[in-house]
């Protein structure tokens, strides 16, 4: 076997291209990966004969020996692409063995090298490989740093508590020995790693990072960090020194941001009232939305006055914020139902409306009572605030404002108040306990305001209320309609009319209506064009 290995590394190294190449493949075959074999195959790689790298590539895919890899780590900014990526799966199979010659040789090497071999020590893995990986960072670009870092992020995740834990001290060590304005690429890419990895002490390196004297993006990696760092933490009151005065700043920025996404996961501290203040006036509406939301952590009266003016803001999102803020005050309920009472903007009215329900609490009668009176005035005078007042009382007793609008209806319906009596009942229609005299009341007098449109209006108001009635209870419709004093013959008629020109059951209602009209008017003009009309329909 001797004597044929040696002639096999003759061949290797004397042959002809062809020789040369069939002497690999054996090599290969046999798994030859003595040192002196592996040198003398790594020369191969410096051919430029493409054919000839091919097959010595080859060889150390094969065999895969754990020593004098320095020739292969040559191929990692190899001009071909593809020998790139064969010498990294080949180097990823040498294992822990390449970790300390790649780290040394990175130092000096190409940015195309450094990435190749990040990639290696990625896929070896190991602590040795996750520090080697470290130490890239501290010369590495903005560009390099962040393929690196992508590169350690699955092997992270795949780690034990006990490993992360080692690799976390090294990261800290790390961090401690960087000029963080002279390799700020470097100082960013810690502050990445730290925030994957989580650890709540990082803090005391990254809060020294997000003052104005610092890089934007220092800054704003630090931030990013914290945020990874603090998510079940409390922030000391030293922290929220660095932190607020951010919040002022002239310039809204990233980092600006990054502060209020910290800041909302923590509650401020009671001398930050001030602040609040001061940021409802910033030109920035994201500040402001802030500055609402954390209104709701320090309930004063003057904090809850904030928010329920600002419960009227064109901007529906500052509504919302300020909306949100009050539902976590109690002590808001009384503020917003004074409010209510005087307030004359139906959007802001709405507002409050929508809030009200999800407070606890009794409903007082003259509450109530004051509610009414509003929601009658407002009916009155045709205000589209209406349908607020209307909201908030149902929901505190639905009973109580169902009978006041009927009473009310009725009453306005006998005086012959049309117009007004269809304001208090049309909001009945919206009651699940709608009872039928008072859809026939709301029918009524629709038909006495409107009886001048029957002939022309297919979908009139008062027709279709009655058709379902008709339909859809036992309520006499016909006997009542009949009777009723305030109808004169020609509105009997016309609704007659205009039932019995549909297809429906109504149509029966419509007959019942004319022929009474016709009998108890028979020498009238109007009696006589029922039965005529009777007559053309063939009843």
């Amino acid at each position: 076997m001797d004597n044929t290995l040696q002639d096999l590394l003759a061949l290797v190294e004397k042959g002809t291209v062809e020789q040369r190449c069939a002497a690999l493949l054996v090599l290969g075959a046999l798994k030859i990966s003595n040192a002196a074999t592996a040198k003398l195959v790594g020369t191969m790689l410096d051919s430029a004969n493409p054919v000839l790298k091919d097959y010595a590539l080859r060889y150390f895919e094969e065999v895969q020996p754990k020593n004098n890899t320095a020739q292969l780590l040559k191929m990692l900014d190899d001009g071909d692409k593809e020998m790139q990526e064969r010498a990294v799966r080949s180097l990823s199979g040498v294992g822990q063995a390449v970790v300390p010659l790649l780290v040394q040789q990175s130092k000096d090497a190409s940015r195309t090298w450094q990435l190749n071999g990040a990639r290696v020590l990625a896929a070896v893995r190991g602590k040795a490989a996750l520090k080697g990986l470290l130490q890239m960072l501290s010369a590495g670009t903005d560009e390099t740093n962040k393929v690196i870092c992508d590169l350690m992020t699955p092997a992270l995740r795949e780690m034990e508590t006990k490993e992360l834990d080692g690799f976390y001290d090294e990261v800290e060590a790390f961090a401690a020995k960087l000029d963080v304005k002279q390799q700020r690429p470097a100082a960013v890419s810690t502050m990445r790693l730290l925030g994957q990895l989580g650890r709540p002490q990082a803090r005391r390196w990254l809060f020294k990072y997000i003052g104005a004297e610092h890089h934007p993006a220092v800054r704003a990696h630090a931030l990013v960090g914290l945020l990874r760092c603090l998510r079940e933490q409390e922030l000391r009151k030293d922290e929220y020194a660095k932190l607020l005065p951010i919040l002022e700043e002239a310039e809204y920025s990233e980092v600006t941001r990054l502060v209020i996404d910290l800041l909302d996961a923590h509650e401020l501290p009671e001398d930050s009232r001030s602040l609040l203040a001061k940021l409802m006036q910033s030109p920035h509406s994201d500040l402001q939305k802030f500055a609402l939301r954390k209104m709701g952590d320090v309930a004063t009266p003057a904090s809850i006055r904030t928010l329920v003016e600002e419960l009227g803001d064109p901007d529906y999102r500052k509504r919302d914020v300020a909306a949100s803020s009050l539902r976590r005050i109690p002590e808001a309920r009384n503020v917003l139902l004074k409010d209510l009472a005087n307030c004359q903007d139906p959007s802001k009215a709405w507002s409050i409306a929508e809030l009200l329900p999800s407070f606890e609490g009794k409903w007082r009668q003259d509450t109530l009572d004051g509610l009414w009176k509003r929601l009658h005035q407002a009916i009155a005078g045709e205000e589209r605030i209406q349908t607020a007042f209307l909201h908030v009382l149902k929901s505190a007793d639905v009973a109580l404002v169902y009978d006041r609008l009927a009473d009310q209806g009725v009453k306005l319906l006998k005086t012959k108040k049309y117009k007004e009596a269809v304001g208090f009942l049309t909001p009945l229609k919206d009651f699940s306990e709608l009872k039928a005299e008072h859809r026939y009341a709301l029918a009524l007098a629709q038909l006495k305001l409107h009886a001048h449109t029957l002939a022309t209006n297919r979908q009139h108001p008062a027709v279709e209320l009655l058709t379902g009635l008709y339909r859809g209870s036992a309520y006499p419709v016909f006997e009542t309609l009949r009777k009723e004093k305030s109808l004169a013959p020609e509105d009997l008629f016309a609704l007659g009319f205009s039932l019995v020109e549909r297809a429906g059951q109504e149509r029966g209602l419509g007959i019942d209506l004319l022929e009474h009209v016709a009998e108890k008017f028979p020498r009238n003009k109007i009696g006589k064009n029922a039965k005529n009309k009777l007559k053309l329909i063939g009843a």
